[in-house]
């Protein structure tokens, strides 16, 4: 934790599942989290156990000076103290507020997320396609906190990740689709692809990362498809598709590509992924087609080199399961036998590709071709 964070007076509490005990008579803390225990000394002992009671920093602060610190002393003493354990996470932001919050619904769960400030409040907003003003009845609450350079995510009382603040916005959403989208019906199928819209039905588009996937959606965007997903797709037990609710994610390689028709991908904020990619999220909540649809064509991207001109070729049904099973994941871990029909309900009912292309011009053309029945 940044050496110089001055914590908010009244605003952190012990974490659930942290205990207070005395061992030998030396104060120690327990984390069932961590499964650790900390050792305290007398000072920090005093603090911690004022904390538990309720008693204001401020009060607490004061309460140091008469055991004999001075007024610099205790409030060095208190700092170092909620620093430390805050960085343990044997301590927690809590925000009332909602002043900085909104909802959002991931996997079918209406979560709402509360946040420290602007600056993470629009870092947080930025992944999702479409947000609402914060609403009582959220099954799902997360508390952001941004302490320095450092942002810390709260759920049910317990730090569940921390990292830098320009860090946060992908690594939340990584978080939250393995705890939300990856828990949810065990009949879903969750497949790596984006997803956009021709008339009533999807095109999926799946390929490896760094093929171009996103920058290909971003041009059928441009071409008047609808928008439903960037990466993730949930296809449910009767065959129908809902994207994950996350804005087009970007790479730097792909900016200058998009920027002919999205000018604005150079004035959105640039956040950094943990693998040291930096990414931008475009917003497109003016595209996105809103509720399950049926999925008429599956296209699996493959790069090619030059100028070679865009070919699709066709993929039979069990190449096209056993390309989605590649690229899928089950909830909860495992594909179980009532999902795999639900993948070879998907497959038998559309017609499946695989596009090598070049260039994101092309390739667009081509799938405009074969959308409109001319392929």
């Amino acid at each position: 934790m940044p050496s110089r964070f001055q914590p908010s007076f009244g605003s952190l509490r012990p974490a659930a599942g942290t205990s207070f005990a005395l061992i030998n008579q030396i104060p120690v803390l327990f984390s069932d989290d961590e499964q650790k225990l900390f050792e305290l000394n007398d000072v920090a002992a005093f603090i911690w156990c004022s904390m538990q009671n309720a008693v204001p920093l401020e009060t607490i602060s004061d309460q140091l000076v008469n055991r004999g610190l001075s007024s610099t002393g205790a409030r060095e003493s208190l700092r170092d103290a909620l620093n430390q354990w805050l960085g343990a996470g044997l301590i927690v932001p809590h925000i009332d507020t909602l002043d900085f919050a909104f909802c959002t619904v991931v996997g079918q769960r209406l979560v709402q997320i509360r946040a420290s400030d602007a600056r993470v409040l629009d870092h947080l907003r930025s992944i999702f396609i479409a947000t609402t003003a914060p609403k009582a009845d959220a099954e799902t609450i997360f508390a952001v906190h941004r302490a320095g350079s450092t942002s810390i995510v709260i759920h049910e009382g317990r730090k569940v990740l921390s990292c830098g603040t320009n860090e946060l916005a992908p690594t939340f959403k990584a978080y939250i689709t393995e705890q939300l989208l990856l828990t949810g019906d065990t009949r879903n199928v969750v497949f790596h692809a984006a997803a956009v819209v021709s008339g009533d039905r999807a095109l999926l588009i799946s390929a490896p990362p760094g093929t171009g996937k996103s920058t290909l959606t971003m041009h059928l965007l441009n071409a008047d498809f609808g928008y439903a997903a960037d990466d993730i797709v949930i296809i449910g037990p009767d065959g129908a598709i809902q994207g994950a609710p996350f804005a087009p994610t970007l790479k730097s390689a792909s900016w200058s590509l998009v920027s002919g028709f999205r000018p604005d991908v150079y004035s959105v904020t640039i956040h950094n992924r943990l693998d040291g990619q930096a990414v931008r999220y475009l917003n497109v909540e003016a595209d996105v087609y809103k509720g399950p649809i049926r999925v008429n064509w599956i296209v699996f991207l493959e790069r090619t080199s030059g100028g070679t001109p865009p070919t699709l070729r066709a993929l039979s049904e069990l190449d096209t399961i056993r390309r989605i099973v590649g690229a899928s994941f089950a909830t909860h871990g495992k594909l179980t036998t009532e999902s795999f029909h639900t993948l070879k309900k998907v497959a038998s009912e559309a017609r499946s590709f695989v596009l090598r292309y070049a260039e994101a011009e092309g390739a667009t053309n081509k799938l405009i071709e074969l959308c409109n029945g001319k392929l």
